[in-house]
């Protein structure tokens, strides 16, 4: 019976220190995609840390459901074809991705692949 609680115990540190799930990243808009974006998600990548010189940056493929509520940094809503158009013309448009789930984005692709429960442009 105390093994099993020291495996238990050891199996629940383990999990709570093994990745740090984010809920919601900000990036720019580098591709619009049909039913997502491809947004720059280097700072979700490396757990929040800043730059650290290296050119080297990590896309997420967020999808968006046509529903999801987009907002500006105002407050105001914004329709989902107008912000697709912004996100086309404007280079780089900043946002902030808030995640359908809390997930562990990483250097893997798959990690990568993310749903948005909402949006809001920063610029």
């Amino acid at each position: 019976m105390k093994k099993l609680l020291v495996v238990l115990l050891l199996l629940v540190v383990g999990c709570s220190v093994a990745g740090k799930d984010v809920n919601a990243f900000e990036g720019h808009v580098t591709e619009v995609k049909v039913g997502g974006l491809e947004v720059e998600c280097s700072s979700a990548v490396k757990n929040g840390e800043m730059d650290d010189g290296t050119e080297e940056g990590w896309p997420c493929l967020v999808l968006v459901p046509h529903n999801t509520p987009v907002h500006t940094h105002d407050g105001e809503d914004m329709d989902m074809d107008t912000f697709r158009e912004q996100a086309r013309e404007e280079e780089l448009l900043k946002i902030r991705v808030k995640l359908s789930e809390n997930t562990d984005i990483n250097e893997d692709p798959e990690s990568r692949k993310v749903t948005a429960k909402e949006i809001t442009v920063l610029e």
